[in-house]
């Protein structure tokens, strides 16, 4: 359930399914802000939480927050910590 004044929607990238949540101008402030939950880890958190703030200007419609997000999460699986943890998780760990 989306708090008071929030427009959700349901990202699925690569293999997670992403629960976005936006609300225009929020709290007054000019901004845009997004938040981002998923049941397990993402390449912008490690808890599966990620808050982000944008500016007024930085959206016309659902269509571009899902493309800022798909890009923004694009642009964080390239670092080498996230490769790593893919890496990992696709391999039996013993200990």
């Amino acid at each position: 359930m989306a708090e008071e004044g929030y427009t959700v929607f349901t990202l699925q990238w690569q293999d997670f399914t992403i629960t976005v949540e936006y609300h225009a101008n929020w709290l007054n402030s000019g901004h845009w802000h997004l938040q981002l939950r998923c049941d397990g880890r993402l390449p912008v958190t490690e808890t599966g939480y990620r808050s982000i703030f944008v500016p007024a200007a930085g959206f016309a419609n659902e269509d571009e927050i899902r493309a800022f997000v798909t890009d923004y999460l694009d642009e964080a699986a390239q670092s080498k910590a996230w490769q790593a943890y893919l890496e990992d998780r696709r391999q039996m760990k013993l200990f």
